[in-house]
């Protein structure tokens, strides 16, 4: 452990500590840290789960309530995050709002939740550019050439050694540009943000006033020659609903429980609070580049969601993600296709069936920065306050990134992606129960907050009342119920793992103690540090200095 004390004293009484700096240099600019919001969100993994699972999987949802459903229960949590950064700008995001105002056990415990699931999902989107980007890319080259090789090259990235290979090798590149600096990386972020935004204008063109007629004969034209037969979009409506889909009239349970697939991404939006150190005008920035960001997210996917149900419909796309491997092999294919390849089919063109598919890899593993970055981000506030050692809150004086955290996260990512590809014991929502738990203690900090730290709160640019309450009290208030009733959501849908039994109770129980691991680390390191005659607890009533 690292500590910088006050006094050079020796004896009986613990020494203060005093945080160090960080380092970090404000560096983010307003379209930086937009475009780094609407990432971590993932635009095109939103559409995907949202396509590919409910119509399915959940009989009479309306998609369209889902996805506005989910961005209202998704805006209070997106506030308190936006405020709290605003008042408080430093890099850590809720480790620094919940230490600082329930105290240090309470925020290591909300904090490491946070980072230790980020290390989990780092082999999420890692194989998410193989299983969804670069494979579906060349399946649509494949499928619409005729071109054995392209589909041969389709299947070998969305093996589980492609995924692993393809993603380790995204991680160790991110890795590195990070270690290089953000500007170098936000350069590159904001690029690629606009091939992938190409993408979906390509797709608006595309499915523009085309019918369900069109989108049948799209699969016809394409899939036949795989399947063997001219009526496939005929055999997909027959063996759909032998695999299970069912036509349901409208469902308002139905359509709330699958919230959760949008939720996923969409909570997400307030990425930049984690590097608000780092944020240029933090103060005033923050406050709406997260809302906007999940606001910019919605929109795109209430635009999705209007074509592709005038297109293909819900029954269309029900029936293919209800299809079993025995009838996708029937068609052609080893998996479901994906929204980017109807739209791709759609076109007619292989030119742009190809622009939709390489735009859309940008989405696919959109996450993935994010993660590196904030989780390595934290490792930097932990080793700072004295609860981590010290090497990893190394800041390079020329290049002021945290190599040394950014190393740790990156082979943490690698060992998350091993365990996500090559075995069955992590779901894509499972952990998203234990990310709400932190959200939970965030929208505490807020509701307190103005009582708890009134001189920071009076002073901050967030210092506004309603009827004489502070606003962000309400906001916290109105996150609460939305965070409890998410945690609800996760635990009643039947794709989250988890549940009261078998594989769904221990995944439930790994979420709790995840949580709680927080709080054994920081007991054990305050610890070490009192023998070593340092006390690092004074050091969070104050506002971390950058």
């Amino acid at each position: 452990m690292s500590a910088q004390s006050s006094s050079s004293s020796t004896g009986a009484t613990p020494r203060l500590f005093t945080r160090k700096a960080t380092g970090l240099v404000r560096q983010a600019s307003t379209v930086d840290v937009l475009v780094y919001n609407v990432n971590f969100i993932s635009i095109g993994l939103m559409a995907l789960f949202l396509f590919l699972f409910v119509p399915a999987f959940y009989p009479g949802a309306n998609l369209a309530l889902t996805s506005v459903a989910a961005f209202l229960v998704v805006l209070p949590t997106s506030l308190v995050f936006a405020m709290l950064a605003a008042a408080m700008p430093r890099s850590g995001g809720d480790y620094v709002y919940v230490s600082r105002i329930l105290g240090p056990a309470w925020g290591m415990m909300s904090s490491w939740n946070n980072t230790f699931w980020w290390f989990l999902y780092g082999g999420v989107p890692s194989a998410f550019l193989a299983r969804y980007g670069l494979g579906p890319l060349f399946r649509i080259i494949g499928v619409m050439t005729g071109s054995t090789a392209a589909l041969n090259l389709s299947a070998w990235f969305v093996s589980p050694l492609g995924q692993f290979i393809t993603g380790a090798i995204l991680i160790i590149a991110l890795v590195a540009i990070f270690s290089f600096g953000l500007s170098a990386y936000f350069r590159v972020q904001n690029v690629l943000f606009i091939l992938a935004n190409v993408a979906l204008v390509l797709m608006v063109i595309t499915l523009l006033g085309k019918g369900h007629g069109d989108a049948a004969h799209a699969i016809n034209r394409y899939l036949g020659p795989l399947a063997h037969r001219s009526n496939v979009a005929g055999f997909i409506a027959t063996a759909g609903a032998r695999d299970g889909y069912v036509a349901a009239p409208f469902s308002w349970k139905w359509t709330l429980i699958p919230i959760t697939w949008l939720y996923l991404e969409l909570v997400f939006n307030q990425s930049s609070a984690y590097i608000g150190g780092e944020v240029k005008n933090a103060s005033r920035l923050q406050i709406w580049s997260m809302p906007v960001a999940a606001l910019y997210a919605i929109i795109w996917t209430l635009i999705l969601v209007a074509l592709f149900l005038g297109s293909f419909g819900t029954g269309l796309l029900g029936q293919l993600g209800a299809l079993t491997s025995i009838d996708l092999g029937k068609i052609g294919l080893s998996s479901t296709p994906l929204f980017t390849e109807l739209a791709a089919w759609m076109s007619g063109s292989v030119v742009i069936g190809a622009l939709i598919g390489l735009g859309f890899i940008f989405w696919s593993y959109a996450w993935l920065p994010g993660q590196i970055m904030n989780a390595s981000r934290n490792l930097l506030a932990y080793s700072l306050d004295g609860l981590m050692p010290g090497w990893l809150g190394r800041v390079d004086d020329r290049l002021h990134t945290p190599v040394n955290s950014l190393i740790v996260v990156g082979a943490a990512s690698i060992a998350a992606l091993a365990i996500y590809v090559f075995t069955p014991y992590f779901a894509t929502l499972v952990g998203i129960f234990g990310f709400i738990l932190s959200f939970i203690l965030t929208s505490i900090a807020a509701i307190v907050f103005p009582y708890r730290k009134r001189d920071v709160f009076e002073g901050s640019p967030v210092s506004w009342r309603l009827a004489g309450l502070p606003v962000i009290s309400i906001v916290g208030a109105l996150s609460l119920v939305a965070c409890v009733l998410m945690e609800w959501d996760f635990l009643s849908d039947p794709l989250s793992g988890l549940g009261f039994s078998g594989q769904g109770l221990i995944n439930l129980l790994v979420n709790i103690g995840i949580f709680l691991s927080g709080l054994a680390i920081y007991v054990i390191a305050t610890n070490i540090q009192l023998r070593r005659g340092v006390d690092v607890a004074p050091a969070f009533a104050e506002i971390p200095v950058d």
